[in-house]
């Protein structure tokens, strides 16, 4: 690491480039590839026509998030506080197709604002490095106890009766009984016989030997990646991740229990793919097989399940499609099974008995549309488990399990899609408006209010 304002070496890169074994390690190197166009052709092959549903939901509700980690002092630059906004936006499809009048072009600009007011964010603080919360003699203690408080508060409530938390769809997804088998503490990780196990009467614990406490959040693990002094970021994006999709199960769980027959109209939009990552991600089976409860018992009522998607606006499956588009026909569509992204995806993964096993509650599929975008699209598995990897890897790639899920996912993505920027939909465009944090001013707005907050404390 240089000293400040030392200057870098010119010819610091020579020995790297005159070495040898550097050359034989990038031969040895296997990575995605832009397709010939022979290989793009033959490709597009085996894409087939995109199906429609002729059909569309009353509501859509998208989501999106964004974090911010950054030094709260140039001279303590180590030193951090987090933020994560998550974002909701619910779009009613009767205002959306209102917002022109019949055979003009032009959008009224008072029914957009009025739109606008349809999203809602949910803000949550955590400490980072060299922070310690609520005189915790740790970072990572003070970091378990901030999740807990936030996650389990009326911010993530979307009804006054019920749990219907954050917290509470924790518990729900986890049939209201989850064990950690030892105490999270760092210097304790006693393991009291049974471990320790919570009910919704039984939220925390404190830890027999260490009489610290342990909280029922500590069950997605995020804690694990926080350092003392290291960037705590990396954790901050984790808690980003699993809270999005949890608020969303969160919502979807509420409208089952007081409006179903809403709930069957709806379409639900997450940016990103239908997996948690890290840590947390065994909760991904939870949500596999909470979605496939929501379907079921929505059936059992005559009603179809709400329309559940995950696009991808980057990363190695949306680099794929982008290379591939020139070579697709408009209107086309393919599911991306563990072959196919063995075999054109190599840089993303190995081939395993099934891609995703532990992290992806949902299958992937290309989608380009009539006008030319292309989209890489999550719809969640229509199972309520993945026992036996090897025949899930072919059931889930069967797309008549799907019934008209597929569809429906595509008639969404029709509907909203527009060009103000590359391959996006109109709700998730506004949900990313009013959850990003842009560095300037907004950044700098959350240093100065950091600041302040912690020269009063």
């Amino acid at each position: 690491m240089p000293y400040s304002r030392e200057r870098a070496s010119k010819g610091g890169h020579s020995d790297i480039v005159k070495n040898p074994d550097v050359a034989n390690f990038l031969n040895d190197c296997i990575y995605m590839k832009e397709p010939t166009d022979e290989e793009g052709i033959s490709i597009a092959k085996s894409y087939s026509p995109a199906p429609t549903d002729n059909s569309l939901p009353m509501k859509a509700v998208a989501s999106d998030a964004s974090p911010y980690s950054e030094p709260i002092s140039g001279k303590f630059p180590s030193t951090q506080i987090g933020y994560i906004k998550v974002s909701l936006v619910l779009i009613d499809l009767k205002d959306y197709n209102g917002l022109s009048a019949p055979g003009s072009r032009f959008v009224d600009p008072f029914k957009v604002a009025a739109m606008h007011r349809n999203a809602d964010a949910i803000s949550f603080t955590l400490p980072g490095s060299n922070i310690c919360y609520k005189g915790a003699q740790t970072v990572e203690e003070g970091f378990r106890r901030a999740i807990w408080e936030q996650l389990s508060d009326d911010r993530t409530s979307f009804h006054k009766d019920g749990d219907f938390t954050v917290k509470g769809t924790l518990l729900d997804i986890l049939n209201n009984n989850i064990i950690i088998e030892k105490c999270p503490n760092s210097d304790c990780g006693h393991k009291p016989p049974g471990g320790f196990l919570f009910t919704s009467q039984t939220l925390v614990h404190n830890c027999p030997e260490c009489n610290k406490e342990v909280y029922l959040t500590d069950f997605l693990r995020i804690h694990e990646q926080i350092s003392d002094f290291g960037n705590n970021s990396s954790a901050m994006t984790r808690f980003m991740n699993v809270v999005e999709h949890l608020i969303v199960a969160t919502l979807i769980r509420m409208l089952l229990h007081y409006q179903p027959q809403t709930l069957s109209n709806m379409a639900f939009i997450v940016d990103g793919p239908l997996a948690i990552f890290g840590q947390p991600a065994r909760i991904s089976s939870r949500l596999q097989s909470f979605y496939y409860h929501i379907s079921q018992t929505l059936a059992q009522h005559g009603l179809q399940p709400p329309i559940i998607l995950g696009l991808q606006k980057d990363g190695q499956l949306m680099e794929h499609a982008r290379a591939l588009n020139p070579y697709l026909s408009v209107n086309s569509f393919r599911v991306i099974d563990d072959v196919y992204r063995k075999k054109y995806i190599i840089g993303t993964s190995t081939y395993t008995e099934n891609f995703g096993q532990e992290t992806y509650y949902g299958q992937d599929f290309i989608f380009k549309t009539e006008a030319g975008r292309i989209f890489t699209v999550g719809i969640p598995y229509p199972f309520p488990n993945k026992q036996n990897q090897t025949n899930f890897a072919k059931q889930k790639a069967d797309i008549t399990n799907y019934k008209n899920q597929i569809a429906r996912a595509f008639d969404v993505i029709r509907h909203f899609e527009f060009d103000l920027y590359e391959n996006a939909v109109v709700p998730i465009a506004l949900a990313h408006r009013h959850a990003s944090i842009s560095l300037v001013p907004g950044g700098k707005v959350l240093d100065l209010v950091t600041r302040h907050g912690l020269s009063n404390t």
